[in-house]
């Protein structure tokens, strides 16, 4: 059967949806249509828009240097810390426990540890960037990339250094750290040419927090932090599983069809890379169909291997057809701000690469 964009029934919707007279799913801080339609801030006030964040006075980039003591308060960085915990950690999770996580436990550990502080507020400040004002955004991304550039060099040497005591921080920030990428090497922003080498980018910073994860997970465990560890279901979303079992379906399907054209020889020369990376993607669609849990397709930029990614710069037909299939499961099952049009731009990437003839394999997908 044709796939259908999923949609929650609410009751309790925006304002604006019910002037509208149509369905709102009651995401915060926006719902999804009117995020569709540019109708600004529609969860702020009970049901009327409230006054975005006030624009800063002097956008200096002095006052984004982090909290770090001086004769003037960084009065941007309080801004982002507040819309941090007023917004932005409801569009990033779905259950208050976990989300009490965010506000609580995670701002606590980055009062100490300034990589976790910078990463929290270019986190809000891109999160401002797609939905405050329009005169503002530009700001807004400029501050997102500055802390996160500030971020990152104290974070990546700590990798080699997990104990007790810092596990916990390394583990949110390897949380946050794909967020920000996918947001910030998204098709919608103009000022960076995509590639290739984009996607592999972002591909990689998800195997550095499976990477913390797989050393500290009994520390984690243990922690304030162990909510993390499990995966949410989607709050109100009942379309997960027909569409990971209907994609499952399909990759099934053309994995036994390339099967069946291989002849002996080629079957032992089959590359394991490949091989790997479909059964990956197999085993991650049918978990998702079984727990309704859609971000665990993100898994599977975890689990390719190293030669997969290779493959994928060298143009291989089988593993852009993956990447494909992989860009389809997130544009019909995952619906959060920070990955928005990566499904869609997975899919025309790999039709472009793979060409008129070999991209017909995808055309289910980009028709969809």
């Amino acid at each position: 059967m044709p796939l259908r964009r999923p949609y929650a029934k609410s009751h309790h919707g925006c304002g604006q949806c019910k002037q509208r007279r149509i369905k709102c799913d009651e995401l915060h801080p926006i719902c999804s249509p009117c995020r569709r339609k540019n109708i600004q801030f529609s969860f702020y006030g009970d049901d009327k828009p409230q006054r975005p964040p006030r624009k800063p006075e002097e956008p200096s980039y002095h006052a984004i240097s982090g909290l770090n003591g001086g004769s003037q308060l960084p009065m941007l960085d309080l801004e982002l810390l507040n819309h941090w915990h007023a917004a932005t950690v409801d569009t990033l999770l779905h259950q208050e426990s976990t989300r009490e996580v965010l506000r609580t436990f995670v701002l606590q550990e980055a009062l100490s540890l300034s990589f976790l502080m910078h990463i929290l507020l270019a986190m809000s400040a891109l999160h401002l960037s797609h939905y405050g004002l329009v005169e503002c955004r530009q700001l807004y991304t400029e501050v997102a990339m500055t802390h996160n550039n500030t971020a990152l060099p104290l974070y990546l040497p700590l990798l080699s250094q997990v104990t007790p005591d810092n596990c916990h921080a390394l583990f949110a920030f390897s949380c946050f750290v794909p967020m920000f990428s996918f947001a910030t090497h998204g098709p919608n922003i103009e000022s960076k040419a995509q590639s290739m080498s984009g996607v592999i980018e972002v591909f990689k910073l998800i195997r550095g927090a499976a990477f913390v994860v797989s050393q500290a997970r009994p520390w984690i465990e243990k922690g304030g932090m162990c909510g993390l560890l499990t995966v949410e279901r989607m709050r109100g979303n009942t379309s997960i599983k027909l569409h990971a079992t209907t994609i499952y379906s399909l990759l099934h399907e053309l994995h036994a069809k390339q099967q069946q054209e291989c002849d002996l020889e080629l079957q032992q020369t089959r590359d394991p890379a490949l091989e790997h990376a479909t059964e990956s993607l197999l085993s991650v669609l049918q978990l998702c169909a079984d727990t309704d849990k859609a971000a665990v397709l993100l898994r599977w930029a975890a689990l390719v291997k190293s030669k997969f990614l290779d493959a994928l710069t060298q143009d291989e037909p089988i593993s852009l057809v993956l990447l494909g299939y992989f860009g389809a499961a997130i544009d019909f099952i995952i619906d959060n701000w920070w990955m928005e049009g990566w499904g869609r731009y997975l899919v025309n990437l790999a039709s472009d690469r793979l060409g008129t003839g070999l991209g017909q394999q995808l055309a289910w997908a980009r028709d969809a």
